[in-house]
Order: structure tokens, then sequence, then C-alpha cells
């Protein structure tokens, strides 16, 4: 017997229509096909195999008789594990159901060593990725013993999980000439030739896939693919290749050098700095400097990687060189224009590249200008380093491209983050290698333990995308709702400007949020009053719930609801009853004196301005719960001011009608919104930093670690050449909160 999608996808051809009964323990079933399968030429014979298509268990895809073993020469070793022929041998695994099952419990977040049956008897092995619900089961080494071992389990969610094992972990005998490789600098030459060898990185590839979501075609598909691109992907000994698409220079003022003082940095971070400057050296990131340019380095903790082993990033403090940096004005991609285009996806994948920015490589008459100094010398970058003003702009020009004949057709790209969107498994597959295809002309590689195949739901850009929308992140909701109580007006604003990344997905956020952004207001204190603790509790619980936004069809007519408050206009943009974006702000003192009209129609045209990149060009229903709105254009005596509104509309196709406040529910309570930030008014320079966001975040949690001797408008500034597409704004939005520059700029 065999499985019969397994048929299906590799031999369709051998299929055939032949009624059979089959009798098992439970009763009997009827299957209708049959396939006729020749051995392969290893096997040095023209014997064929004739398979009932059935699926009969959900570990085995397939049954062969001891008859056709034996008619195709082969021998069963069950002391090694191997079918063996003449020319040939096939390991093969034994499969054993525990008699008494192993159960384990964790705690949110908690990780434990555990001696665990493995399907290998004794001696050293590799223990293989694997998950047990939610728990993970790391790939490590260890030592088997009597069929048990000892492993990590690891719960990286934010509740208690319980499993239980049915059947010993997945497990391979330690190959010692393979580990060598990651063991000792001195490889040699046959060491590498084996390293590089085809069957070694198709090996490599197929355990590094996260596979379990799939079924066995589609982990088929996907394996096969990726073993036909393997030298795309990055691997541990690779030397990182660099595209020459595109070179990054950085244009100054003028030529003078920049130097400044290297910072001091503790001590337990030095053997790290060495080691990774040593690691640079051998990839030809870095090399060694004459140059009189200097800049400093700082030591900046990375987010805990699956292991939960804290690593650090070194981050060199280009300041004083973007100071004297002409920016470019390249544009990057808005995140809510990539997420409105993956409606109607089925199948995404994303891949991330390896050290996407050491991937670029530096123009020869701006090398010198990279140049930093650290405890054991001075060194300059052969590839674009991170901290660069323009590097977020250069980055995006080389994605754009290197993908610009696939770009917004079956994959968008942000930064370093490629998604590849498709309605089949067929489609998926073909344009997957299309998007391969172009990183391999472009010499460009992938980080392939960062990327997610063939996943009917996926997170990307902070959120999570699925079929049917896309909802916030729960690792980021997990972050807000373990958020400390804020005691300072800095604090305050940090967990707002958290939360206000996903304020499109919440109705009413400015009403909830408003005993806590009383508190911002100029000469107010942070009290801890029963409002603001109840205001704070529901905002760290607010999106427990999960909520769905709908992805705009653009071959659909689009709805905005709009209304106004005394204080606050708002906007929903939604399509028949499923929403797709909330937004709202707060009226300055001049607004709030307009008459109710005034405010309704500002409303309106405010509302339009927003969602202009979805409704212009298009028909589409405004609705209001302010009646005389509908003979808007018919009015016989507006005021100067209505009539300039009017005008402003008249680049849309509307329709208006009146919806009364019981069915309008949302934008009036949006509305209703005493709150004192305006930050949806003005595009936020955070709207679309990607993992620049992440290192920022990290950056302000461990300030007082890394520069203690900056206060925070310095601190301000380090983060500037952190942000895509920085050109030093008036105001500072981040998020909603807004932060005035430090004085010196």
């Amino acid at each position: 017997m065999l499985r019969p999608s397994i048929v299906e996808t590799y031999y369709p051809h051998c299929i055939y229509q032949h009624n059979n009964i089959l009798k098992t323990a439970t009763g009997s079933e009827n299957t209708r096909f049959q396939a006729n399968i020749k051995a392969f030429p290893e096997f040095g014979t023209n014997y064929e195999i004739s398979f009932i298509l059935f699926d009969f268990h959900e570990y085995f895809d397939g049954i062969i008789g001891l008859t056709d073993l034996i008619n195709m020469g082969l021998n069963i070793d069950l002391v090694n594990r191997k079918l063996v022929g003449q020319n040939l041998e096939i390991p093969f695994k034994y499969r054993r159901p525990l008699e008494i099952k192993f159960s384990v419990a964790l705690n949110p977040n908690e990780k434990i060593l555990r001696k665990v049956p493995v399907d290998i008897w004794q001696g050293e092995i590799i223990v293989l990725p694997q998950k047990l619900n939610d728990l993970n089961i790391p790939r490590a080494l260890s030592n088997a013993e009597y069929g048990f071992a000892l492993v990590e389990i690891q719960n990286p969610t934010d509740k208690s999980v319980s499993a239980t094992l049915t059947e010993p972990l997945a497990a391979e005998l330690l190959d010692l000439n393979l580990y060598e490789i990651y063991n000792f600098e001195e490889i040699s030459s046959a060491t590498r030739n084996k390293m590089n060898s085809g069957n070694f990185r198709n090996n490599n590839i197929q355990h590094l896939i996260r596979t379990q979501h799939m079924n066995s075609e589609e982990k088929s598909n996907i394996i096969k693919l990726c073993q036909q691109y393997s030298d795309i992907f990055y691997q541990p000994g690779d030397p990182l290749s660099f595209t020459s698409k595109i070179k990054h220079e950085i244009k100054t003022t003028d030529e003078l050098p920049v130097y400044t003082k290297s910072y001091r940095y503790p001590y337990v971070h030095k053997e790290e700095v060495r080691r990774q400057i040593d690691e640079m050296l051998e990839k030809g990131i870095i090399r060694p400097s004459s140059s009189p340019w200097s800049s400093p380095i700082w030591i900046v903790p990375k987010k805990l990687d699956a292991t939960g082993v804290q690593k650090w990033r070194i981050v060199v403090d280009y300041r004083k060189v973007n100071e004297k940096t002409i920016s470019d004005r390249y544009p990057i991609p808005n995140i809510n224009d990539i997420l409105d285009k993956l409606g109607r996806a089925q199948y995404f994948t994303t891949l991330d590249l390896a050290s996407g920015f050491h991937q670029i490589e530096m123009h020869k008459d701006s090398v010198e200008k990279t140049a930093f100094t650290v405890e054991n010398g001075h060194y300059e970058y052969n590839r674009m380093p991170f901290g660069l003003k323009n590097a977020p702009s250069t980055f995006q020009r080389v994605m754009d491209e290197v993908l610009k004949d696939v770009q917004n057709k079956i994959c968008m790209v942000f930064m370093d983050d490629v998604i590849v969107v498709s309605t089949s498994l067929k489609e998926h597959i073909q344009n997957l290698k299309l998007v391969f295809q172009k990183l391999r002309e472009a010499n460009l590689k992938i980080q392939i333990d960062k990327c997610e195949f063939l996943c009917r739901e996926v997170e990307f850009l902070g959120h999570v995308v699925t079929p049917q929308g896309i909802r916030p992140n729960k690792k980021k909701i997990a972050a807000i709702q373990k958020y400390p109580i804020p005691k300072t007006q800095r604090e305050i604003k940090s967990f707002l400007g958290l939360l206000g990344y996903y304020r499109k997905f919440i109705e009413n956020f400015a009403k909830i949020t408003k005993p806590m952004t009383q508190c911002l207001k100029k000469n107010n204190k942070v009290e801890h009053t029963r409002e603001f603790l109840d205001s704070f509790n529901t905002c760290k619980n607010i999106l427990t719930s999960e909520p769905v936004l709908a992805y705009p069809d653009f071959s659909k007519t689009f709805e905005l609801t709009t209304d106004a408050s005394n204080y606050a206009i708002s906007g929903v943009l939604s399509q028949g009853n499923h929403p797709i974006s909330y937004a709202s702000r707060t009226l300055n003192p001049a607004e709030v004196n307009y008459s109710t009209i005034e405010k309704e129609l500002l409303a309106i045209v405010w509302s339009c301005k927003y969602y202009r990149p979805y409704l212009f060009g298009r028909r589409f229903i405004i609705y209001t719960d302010h009646k005389p709105l509908q003979w808007l254009m018919s009015m016989k005596e507006p005021n100067s001011r209505l009539v300039r509104w009017r005008l402003k509309l008249e680049e849309f196709d509307y329709e208006i009608k009146y919806k009364a406040g019981k069915g309008n529910l949302a934008a009036d309570a949006l509305s209703r919104n005493p709150v004192d930030l305006n930050a949806l008014e003005t595009e936020s320079i955070f709207n679309n930093l990607g993992d620049s966001a992440e290192i920022i975040e990290d950056f302000l949690q461990n300030t007082d670690q890394i520069l203690p001797n900056l206060d925070e408008s310095e601190v301000m500034e380090v983060l500037q050449p952190l942000t895509p597409g920085y050109v030093s704004p008036k105001i500072k939005i981040i998020s909603d909160i807004q932060i005035k520059p430090p004085n010196n700029q």
C-alpha cells in the first residue's frame, strides 16, 4: 500500500483504476486505484511493485511486502536498522509506541531538561527539532542510554501547556566526521568539499525546514524545491556572499574626517566583541583600516531566540558621520500598503536574508568613512553596516531592483522581509521558484531557519496574516499584558506607543486610554486612581480576543462611516460588515468651537483624506448620523468653510447616506475621545521600522547598561540614524506620542 498523495505527486502516470477490498481489524473498505511502480535503477533490477493507493496510517506512507523485498534483492538488517542490497544501503527508522505514556507540563515561558524516550537505544545522538502541542524541543546534542536521553523542552507561550509523548522522539546517530567541522578552525579541503557537497547541503536543508504544519504533498514539494536551490540558503561554514547590483555610497557635505572618541563598554562584553570582530574579518565583512575617520561602538542586546540564550549585536555609533551625510530620499514601503495586498491568499511563505545589510557591498570611495575603533584595533567595512543614515534606503533599493519583475505581484518586500503569496500549492511552488531564481541571480543568501514555508497563517511585520484577514501578533500582545503599571509620563508614553501600534484594531482606543492620556498634560501628575488602574488593566487585556481586520477587496464598494463629538472626529473603513481599519483624532482648540455640521463635515473630509489610498478613483458610500449632510451639495447658502471643504471632496466619487446614531456605534464611540494626542493626523516616522523597531525597543530597555553617561536627549539622538528615511523633522512622533527633538537639532 502507498499513500495516494505521494503517487499523485511523483508517479501520476503509473495510476490505473482497480477495485480492491481491504480487510482490517475494524472492518473492510473498498479502494478504486492501484499503481505499478518500477524499482529505482540503484536496485539493479527491473522489478515492478504493485501498490494499492490507500491512506492506512497517519505516520507511515506505505507498506512493502516481504516478497517484494526478496524480488529486489534486499535484506533487513535489524541490528543496524538498514535495508541492505547488492550495491546500496537504505537506513530505516524503527517505530515503537510507548507502553507507558510520557507526560510533561510547563508553566508559561518555562524551559526544563528532562530524560525522555528517543528512538535510538545507545550512543551520541542529535535530537531532531519537533513539537509537542505548543511545546518546542530544539535540535540538540545528547547521549542515548537504554532508549532515553536528556533533552530541553520549552514552552514559548504565555499559558501553561501540557503534552503527552506517545512514541519516542526522533533522533539521529551523531556523525563525528560532520561534527568536527563545527569545532575546529582548520578545516581540511576534503572536509570542506564534503560540507559543500549536494548531499550534505540537501540533508541539512531538509532538517532545517519547519514542516510540522504540512501534509505529505506540501512537505515533499517544498523540500524538493529548496534542495533544487540549496545554493541560496546560507549554512554554517559558508562564506557570506554579497551582491554588486547596487553599492552603498556615503555622500557627505564635505570630506573632512570625523573622529569620535571610543565609548567604554562593560568588561563582560569584551570577549564577545573580539569574537564578533574575528568572525567578521574571516567572512570579509570588515578589514583592518588606516582611515582618519573613526566612530565608536556600543553593544545592544538582541531579542532572545528559541534557545533562550542572550545574544548581542555590535552597533557602530555613526551619528557624527550621519550629520554630514546627504539624505537619500528613496521611499520605504508603507506597512499598511503591503498588508492590504495579501487578500485572497491561501498560502504564505516568509523569507529572511542572512545578515541582509552585510550582503551589500560598500562603494570603494566610502569604505574609509565606515571606520570604527575597538579595544584591539581599527577597522572599516567592506559591506554595508547597520546605523548609517541611508542604509535602509539602499537596502530597499537593492531589494526592489532584485525583485522588480515579481514584486507586488507574487511577493511583497519590506527591507529584508519578503512574503510570497498564492492561492494554491502548485502556484505557490511556482512563485517561490521565481523568487529563488531572482535571489540566485543577485547572489543573495537566505537564512533558512528564519523562514516559514507554506503556512496558512504567518507572522509578518508585527502582524499575523491569514486567509481571513490580519490580527495582532500574539508576542506583542504578551508584551502589552506583562507591562508593569506606569509610574512616570515617560512610562505611560512607552506603554501607549506599544499599544498604539495596533490602534487600528481597537474601536474606542482614545476613550479607553483617556485616564492615562490626561496624565500627559503639562503640570499633571501620574496618580494611580481607580480610573487610571481600570484604564490600564483594560488596555492590557483589550487585544486578548485577537480582533481580525479584513483585507480590502478593491473589486467591491468601500463604506466610510464617520462621526464627530464635541472634542474628536472618527472614521471607520469597512466593506459589508467587515471592518478594515479604525481611525480617530482630537479636535484642536479652534475646531472645538465649530458648529455641529462643520464638525461632522470635518470628520468626512479628514477621513476621506486619511483613507485616500483606498477611496480615490472609485465610488464609495459615506455613512453619517448627521442628516443635513445628505443635502451638502444642494445647500443654498453654506458658509465659506463648508464651501472650502465641499470643494476638497470634489475629487472623490461618493454618495452620502444617513445612518442613525444607534446604527453608527463604532464611529460614535471613536469620536468621543477626549485625548490630546493627534498622532493619526501626522505620519509617524516609526510607522515603517520593521527590524529597526526591535533594535530601538531593545536599546530603550537597556539604555542604562549601554550608554550610562547619556541623558535622554542624547539617547533620542542615538536612535535617529536607526530610523529608515530619517530627515530630522521638527516634531518626532513615536506612535501616539509627540516628542520634541534635542535642542541642538
